[in-house]
């Protein structure tokens, strides 16, 4: 299965600092760095790149930065209090991602590997076999099998890994308290906390990714818009008027998106992001 993964993910929204990823392969960093996590400026022949984003109500600066290279190996930057960054030797890798204070990466023969704080189990994945992407939220972990199936690990307090019956999915996002799953079709599932209408995507079509913020979650059309729904206090669903956008990503409690002519644009707060 080409999840495509890649074509997307130009951009990284953390909770205060962004990653983007530009025609080189090299990173630029922009927002936060209170604990070095926008170091990225040796970073080169990057295929893959993943921000830290957590609840916006926790330290803002506790999150950490992950690039995947080409050649299979890893780098990170910033906040280490856990080992969450201790990647300098995984090899073969082919997915990664950063949650709050883990990191995940799926090796080439299906199996993962996580690092990091694992007070609830999110990296309790050393049994996942066949898989092909990862998603790291805050607290929860979620593994895509090449057969479309899903697995998860850690906290299920909202039901944020209840994706046992999940299958056809093509690529899954973990939020804070909730999941998204992105189904072959281009429809989209959810599971987790609603309090916010985070989860309201029934009706969703010609999706081709997704990103779980926070509180509020965002879709990539097939045609360049982007939809999105949840907790919108700053802003940051607000997004019926972009256009040809290529990829997009979800933060703490803004949006953030580069058009096809790689112009960056954001919804919601951007008070530590300027770009």
């Amino acid at each position: 299965m080409n999840v495509m993964r890649g074509q997307y993910k130009r951009i990284s929204a953390g909770s205060r600092h962004v990653l983007i990823r530009e025609k080189d392969n090299k990173v630029i960093a922009k927002g936060n760095n209170k604990n070095g996590q926008c170091n990225v400026d040796l970073w080169s022949n990057i295929k893959l790149l993943s921000a830290g984003n957590v609840h916006k109500a926790r330290n803002t600066g506790n999150t950490h930065s992950v690039g995947l290279m080409h050649s299979g190996s890893v780098i990170g930057s910033g906040n280490n209090q856990h080992g969450q960054i201790d990647v300098h030797d995984w090899q073969n890798v082919i997915d990664i991602d950063c949650g709050w204070m883990h990191t995940v990466g799926v090796l080439k023969n299906g199996s993962v590997q996580a690092i990091g704080r694992n007070t609830e189990g999110q990296c309790n994945v050393s049994s996942w076999n066949n898989i092909i992407q990862v998603s790291a939220g805050d607290w929860h972990t979620l593994g895509l099998s090449i057969n479309g199936s899903v697995v998860g690990a850690g906290n299920n307090t909202r039901g944020q890994i209840n994706v046992s019956d999940w299958n056809h999915i093509k690529q899954i996002s973990a939020g804070y308290l909730h999941s998204l799953g992105l189904k072959q079709d281009g429809t989209v599932v959810a599971t987790g906390d609603n309090k916010y209408a985070t989860c309201d995507i029934e009706d969703w079509k010609n999706i081709v990714y997704l990103s779980a913020g926070s509180y509020h979650s965002v879709g990539l059309t097939q045609s360049g818009n982007v939809v999105a729904t949840g907790k919108n206090d700053n802003g940051q669903c607000d997004t019926t008027e972009w256009e040809n956008i290529i990829c997009v990503s979800a933060g703490s409690d803004y949006t953030i998106g580069m058009n096809k002519d790689e112009e960056i644009l954001i919804a919601g707060n951007d008070e530590w992001i300027s770009v």
